[in-house]
Parts: structure tokens; sequence; C-alpha cells
């Protein structure tokens, strides 16, 4: 089975995506069948040239959609019935920003209230693993490197923190695509990159500062704030490159 190589990754959008879409697309022609073991995290990380949590996060998308299943101490396999019909969203659709925007629209309906019962419901150790994920984000920030996987893993917190394990499955299907293509946001904008990055941690910001209060109407509040802010964001890109 490890004769199977995998290319090296192009980022196509984000690197998690690209990995459950390659592995979905092996299941679905035959080349993984079902009940077959996948090959070794290390050994995807070596040959798609991904970190390990690149590997993880894909696997976890995987897993949410049915496609693949863990068994504990021995390791992930193809899952006896895949989800063939099963309603997917690929990495193409959230390249193209028509597609974006309606997958932020999805997300709005359901984070919402995802998120003022993560404020409802948290315990100090969820909150303590929110501000931890937040802080991530802010140091990679700081050094100017890609915070994608801060930000995704920010997010699955506040859904754990809803005490509804749909709420998780329903982010870890969505995987990275969580967290808008920087490449497209970033486009045209009138300040810094850098200053532009930091006007959505400040949204974060007020996300956590919800759920810290234990406010389920200004979580709410914040979150669909943060993701209408996302969904103009987007939009005033279709307008610049229409003008």
């Amino acid at each position: 089975m490890q004769s199977q190589a995998f290319s090296k990754l192009s980022r196509t959008y984000n690197l998690t995506t690209e990995l459950a879409d390659l592995l979905r697309q092996r299941i679905t022609s035959g080349q993984y069948t079902v009940g077959q073991k996948l090959p070794s995290s290390k050994y995807i990380e070596t040959q798609a040239g991904v970190s390990r949590s690149v590997v993880r996060e894909a696997v976890a998308q995987l897993k949410a959609e049915g496609i693949l299943t863990s068994r504990q101490g021995v390791g992930v396999f193809v899952a006896e019935k895949p989800a063939d019909n099963a309603f997917k969203i690929n990495a193409s659709e959230f390249a193209c920003i028509y597609d974006a925007i309606k997958i932020l629209e999805l997300r709005k309906a359901v984070e919402t209230e995802m998120c003022a019962m993560s404020a409802q419901k948290r315990t100090s150790a969820q909150l303590a693993k929110i501000e931890a994920s937040f802080d991530m984000i802010s140091q990679k920030n700081q050094q100017k490197l890609d915070s994608i996987q801060e930000d995704f893993a920010f997010h699955k917190a506040i859904a754990e923190a809803a005490d509804n394990p749909y709420f998780l499955r329903f982010i870890e299907f969505i995987g990275a695509g969580v967290v808008p293509a920087r490449e497209i946001v970033t486009q045209g904008v009138d300040t810094q990159v850098s200053d532009y990055i930091e006007l959505i941690q400040a949204e974060h910001e007020q996300i956590v500062r919800a759920i810290r209060l234990k406010d389920k109407d200004f979580a709410r509040a914040a979150m669909k704030a943060h993701l209408d802010n996302s969904i103009e964001r987007h939009r005033e890109i279709i307008n610049l490159n229409s003008g």
C-alpha cells in the first residue's frame, strides 16, 4: 500500500482541505478499499510534504464524513460503508469566492447559536483552551506566519465548549475551510495585510470576551458580526474585481 506514493501538495486553498480531497478521491476510486488501513501519518506527512497537524485534521474531516474510522491502538481504516452520496464540500468550492460566501452563510446559521451555547455551557478548562487557541493565532500573526491551523483550532475549541458533539462534527467536516482564504480576502485592501489580519483577530477577541463573561447574547452577536464581516470582505473583493 505504501508504494502508492503521494505527490507533494500544491496548496490550492489550504493543505488540510487539499489532502482531505486527495484521500477522499483515492477511497472513492478504489485505491484504498473498504476495511483497508491507511498508510501511517508519518508516511503521508513525508510523501505529501505536510505537517502532522495537517494530516490529523484531514483525517478528522473524513471521519466526520463517515469515510474513515479509527481502531484504537491499530490505526485508521476506510469505513465499511463509505458514504458515497454524503453531503460534502470540496476544496474548489472554498477557493471560489462566490461559493465561499454561501459556505460562510451556512456557517453563520450554525455557529452563531453554537457560540451562544459555548458561552452558556463552557467549563473553565474549555475557556482556557479557547483562550490558548486565540493566543496561538496572535503569536503566528506577530511572526507573520500562516495561522490557518490555529484559527481552525479556535473554532473547534468553541464547538467543544458547546457540549454538543454534532457542532464539533460540523466544524471538523468543514475542516480548515472554516478559515476564509487569506489570499482572497486580502486582495486590494487599503491597509497592510498585517493590519487586516489584526482586524480579524479583534473580532475573535470579542468572541473570547463574550464566552469568558458567559454572556450568550453577546456571544451570539460577536460570532454573527465576525461571520457577517467575513462575508462582506468577500463581497468587497467581488465588487473590486467587477468595477
